[in-house]
């Protein structure tokens, strides 16, 4: 089919990705699960696509975040940006990662998958709102979660 023919948006869709989010989509970095976390989150979208997010905190830095995911490799390429960009920052930086620092990050996104990039922003902040109630509420990691 020739590039007049081709329904608008579809180039950008299947058009090169740069080598960042190839990276990141292809070889994922900080993929699985941690034990006992200290922040843990998993929210899903209305499309089924979620990102879960684990974090170990010591002294208020994010000394690892591990992530596991179903979704399209748009989804896959945020969370592994998202864990490189919070691993080895402190709690406090961190909040700061945005859905804009997580696109950056990857070079960018077509505007049909930047809402892939703010699920990843709003699995961390549920993480980190995670790790403030354990800190309050110790007693409850004790109990298993449902």
């Amino acid at each position: 089919m020739s590039p007049e023919h081709q329904h608008p948006g579809h180039a950008q869709e299947t058009g090169s990705f740069g080598e960042a989010f190839l990276a990141h989509a292809l070889t994922p970095q900080n993929l699985g699960a941690l034990p006992n976390p200290e922040g843990f989150a998993r929210p899903q979208r209305d499309c089924g696509d979620y990102i879960e997010l684990y974090l170990r905190i010591q002294d208020e830095v994010i000394s690892d975040a591990r992530f596991l995911t179903e979704g399209c490799v748009q989804v896959v390429a945020c969370g592994s940006a998202l864990t490189c960009l919070i691993k080895g920052r402190p709690v406090s930086q961190a909040l700061q990662v945005d859905a804009e620092l997580i696109q950056a990050e990857l070079g960018g996104l077509p505007p049909q998958h930047r809402h892939c990039a703010e699920l990843a922003e709003r699995t961390l902040k549920e993480a980190l709102r995670d790790y403030w109630s354990r800190r309050r509420s110790p007693w409850r990691a004790v109990y298993p979660r449902r």
